[in-house]
């Protein structure tokens, strides 16, 4: 099962391999279309070309995924297709097995917004669905600049908190449900992060940086 803990530990992961595949990642970094489409795999609908998708199938047996389903950056599951669904043939009830990525759950729906100032509309995104883990990806852009860095990191938990806890008053989210920001930046030249854990209901789990 994909948790907030055991992605943060393949992010990781991911995120060395990804360096050490890139080394003109800096240069990069501050394109925004090209960053995207070297890390996340381009706005195409697929289940192929995504290297965070191909480095957690690696990494999580049987996990498949599809970028931009739907409304949705990148959703990654580990549940079977839709089966035995019903339809009519010859006028009579016939069953088929779904083909294609129609999982009876996303295990984790993945948001990425490149300009953390407009990352609240992926917020209210990730809140609107069921998911055992839904994940937000941001960047920090003034890394140099500590007290903006810190004033913009709480900003982003404060405002994705905010929203959950909204949302999850109007409509009960299951209680197992995990949140997880992930704020990225590039100080001392170096591809750093910070997760924030939320709970069902918006409440800041754990703060962690790599």
């Amino acid at each position: 099962m994909l948790n907030a803990y055991n992605f943060i530990e393949c992010w990781e992961q991911f995120s060395q391999d990804f360096i050490s595949k890139n080394i003109d990642w800096l240069t990069i970094y501050n394109n925004n279309s090209d960053w995207t489409l070297l890390f996340l795999g381009g706005k195409k609908s697929s289940s192929e070309g995504s290297p965070i998708g191909n480095f957690f199938q690696e990494k999580f047996s049987g996990l498949r995924y599809r970028m931009e389903d739907g409304s949705f950056d990148l959703a990654f599951s580990l549940s079977p297709n839709y089966s035995r669904l019903s339809y009519l043939y010859n006028g009579n009830i016939d069953f088929f097995d779904v083909d294609g990525f129609y999982p009876i759950i996303y295990d984790v729906i993945i948001e990425v917004e490149n300009e953390c100032k407009c990352a609240w509309q992926e917020m209210t995104k990730l809140t609107w669905v069921r998911s055992p883990l839904k994940v937000l990806i941001t960047y920090n852009w003034h890394p140099s600049n500590i007290e903006i860095w810190q004033t913009e990191s709480k900003m982003l938990t404060d405002t994705f908190s905010n929203i959950i806890h909204q949302s999850n008053q109007a409509f009960k989210d299951n209680p197992q449900t995990e949140y997880l920001l992930i704020i990225g930046n590039n100080a001392n030249s170096k591809l750093n992060w910070a997760y924030h854990k939320f709970d069902s209901d918006g409440k800041i789990m754990t703060k962690s940086d790599s």
